[in-house]
């Protein structure tokens, strides 16, 4: 099999993974039985990894926001099935580093010829239904979409947002970052994340 074959398999294959992984998580009773990666809200990370290797996964992605409020952390393992890597947010000072907020990342590729946005649009509109068909009171937005107006000056980059609130308290973020060819270093990639509203209040 070519590689580029054997890749357009390999998202084909993950995007089933990420479906059928989601019928089983919105029949849930409550968001905290949701799982990425065998994780769930409230769960702590040192459950699952080493604090020294959360503590080095912590990232500076959100230093111009308020501080000592969450610290942002990106982790990836080679025992991770569906998603190349997951973002957890944990309360600032929590030594137990319980999960605030959950996200997990999927990247497409970045040959030309078998990345396509289209694909993550479609398979975006098919996640939102299912948790929209679960959730009967969750309320829908989007898709939104929105251009990189720093990372890209050019306009040629953008992301596109669904939103569910799913409670009072938790909105599932459904995003596809669709980045320009000229940035050889991004890669386009689905974004699902099970976010608080206090992490949502923070963000924006």
């Amino acid at each position: 099999m070519g590689i580029k074959k054997f890749l357009v398999m390999r998202v084909f294959i993950i995007v089933l993974v990420l479906i059928f992984s989601l019928q089983s998580w919105v029949k849930a009773d409550d968001v905290r039985d949701f799982q990425i990666e065998g994780m769930s809200i409230g769960d702590s990370l040192l459950n699952f990894f080493s604090e020294k290797k959360i503590t080095n996964s912590i990232v500076n992605w959100y230093d111009d926001l308020e501080k000592n409020r969450y610290i942002a952390i990106a982790l990836d393992s080679e025992n991770f099935k569906q998603y190349d890597f997951v973002d957890i947010f944990t309360n600032y000072g929590d030594e137990s580093y319980k999960i605030a907020t959950i996200a997990g990342v999927m990247y497409f590729g970045n040959d030309k010829e078998i990345r396509d946005i289209n694909h993550c649009y479609k398979k975006q509109i098919t996640i939102a239904d299912e948790i929209k068909s679960m959730f009967k009171d969750s309320q829908k937005k989007g898709p939104v979409k929105m251009m990189f107006k720093s990372a890209d000056p050019t306009g040629k980059s953008s992301y596109t947002d669904i939103y569910l609130t799913v409670d009072d308290n938790y909105t599932v973020v459904i995003a596809c970052y669709d980045w320009s060819d000229d940035f050889e270093n991004k890669e386009d990639h689905m974004y699902l994340a099970l976010r608080s509203k206090k992490v949502s209040d923070w963000l924006n």
